[in-house]
């Protein structure tokens, strides 16, 4: 779904900078509820008397409960606007980080995890609509990566501040201090987050609707093989988040405070590869840079699990490729994006949606494969991330051409969603 972008309502500069900030504290939740446990994860399996396999599930409740809920909000914010969608989302996620803190066994905490998960889609999902609403076309795509920063910078500090608040005051600590995060982030919201979406721009989408614009996006061959080719990567980046806790903390005697140095590199890693991919981008083809990204999973992953098996570089073995895996990321994600979406004029939004589905859906699945074969090993992790790495470059090489010179073909475009005029 896509929106008229809305004048920026005479905000002042002072104004734009402290909503940008509001936004941007309100996004740092979703990777902080995702991070921030890392560490604690074999000390939850502890105090709670469960095997730590079980408490894994707990990151892949939250990322299937996630993939789905964002499929939903979109459209009830297009519909009903951001406001209604957002607020409603961070009091639920304060209500379940608190309900977390005092869980106490691992199925009362993969429920909550769901449910918190469901929380924040709805703060999440409105954000990105929020500043399309608000800035015209030159100024947003500046204000969006004013928030990126916090979703590249946020996964970074969570597993060190995380391992720190565990050091000294335990794991429900964890839960609280997202509770108390979010309840000074929903402050500011209420004084600097207007609704931004007026009654003429909203929109109309039946299920049906829904149901024709998804079935459209997945008939699309080569838009849904750059999608998957991401969610793969995106998944084996999971196997390692939903792994590294018990083979870092557990297997080579890593100290939870200092887990999060050795989880940073990775996301250093990212953001290199990030800053290079910006610099490639117009000199090279999209599909050959998403390509190589995909050549360097494989390459990675078969390396890691060989590493694995045999032992050879002990932790470094696995943190080298490891590190080199995630940050493909820096490479396949923003060009299987931009790949995909120009195919879709009409429906960007209905396909940015679903792509985000489809990762978090991947990641929740290879979360819970990484308990599932949990074997006092690093196998079942490396394992994963090394199919994953391989399954993402077959399946672009199988539904892709090779080159990224897309037309767009508006007669195979659905018909958009209704205005509801104001009355």
């Amino acid at each position: 779904m896509t929106t008229t972008t809305h004048p920026q309502m005479g905000m002042d500069k002072r104004e734009r900078l402290l909503l940008i900030l509001t936004l941007g504290a309100l996004t740092a939740l979703g990777p902080l509820a995702i991070d921030l446990y890392l560490p604690a994860i074999p000390a939850i399996a502890e105090s709670m008397g469960e095997p730590l396999n079980r408490i894994q599930y707990t990151l892949s409740a939250y990322t299937i409960g996630y993939a789905l809920s964002q499929l939903i909000y979109g459209p009830l914010s297009d519909r009903f606007g951001r406001r209604v969608v957002m607020f409603p989302g961070i009091i639920f996620f304060i209500i379940t980080n608190i309900l977390a803190a005092v869980c106490t066994s691992a199925n009362e905490l993969i429920f909550v995890r769901v449910l918190q998960a469901m929380s924040a889609a709805a703060i999440l999902v409105t954000i990105p609509a929020m500043i399309r609403d608000i800035f015209p076309q030159e100024q947003m795509a500046k204000a969006l990566s004013s928030i990126m920063l916090v979703v590249i910078v946020a996964p970074l500090a969570a597993p060190l501040l995380g391992g720190q608040i565990l050091k000294f005051f335990g794991w429900p600590s964890l839960f609280i201090f997202l509770a108390i995060a979010a309840g000074l982030s929903m402050v500011l919201a209420l004084f600097r987050v207007k609704e931004t979406l007026p009654v003429e721009h909203r929109l109309i989408v039946s299920p049906v609707q829904l149901a024709i614009n998804y079935g459209h996006i997945f008939r699309n061959r080569e838009a849904i093989g750059c999608l998957l080719s991401h969610a793969f990567v995106f998944a084996g980046m999971f196997a390692f988040i939903s792994g590294s806790p018990y083979v870092y903390i557990k297997l080579f005697g890593v100290s939870p405070d200092h887990y999060g140095f050795l989880f940073g590199i990775n996301i250093v890693a990212m953001t290199l590869a990030n800053m290079v991919n910006i610099r490639l981008v117009g000199r090279l083809k999209l599909f050959s840079i998403l390509c190589v990204g995909t050549i360097i999973t494989a390459v990675s992953g078969l390396l890691l699990l060989f590493n694995a098996v045999t032992g050879f570089g002990g932790l470094f073995g696995l943190m080298i490729p490891i590190a080199c895996y995630v940050g493909s990321v820096g490479f396949t994600g923003p060009n299987s994006n931009a790949l995909a979406l120009s195919h879709f004029t009409k429906s960007a939004g209905s396909a940015n949606a679903l792509a985000g589905a489809l990762r978090f859906a991947f990641g929740g699945i290879t979360s819970a494969l990484v308990g599932v074969f949990h074997d006092g090993s690093a196998l079942p992790m490396t394992a994963i991330m090394a199919c994953c790495g391989v399954l993402s470059l077959v399946v672009l090489l199988a539904t892709t051409k090779k080159d990224d010179s897309h037309k767009l073909l508006e007669n195979q475009e659905p018909p958009e969603a209704v205005k509801v005029e104001a009355s």
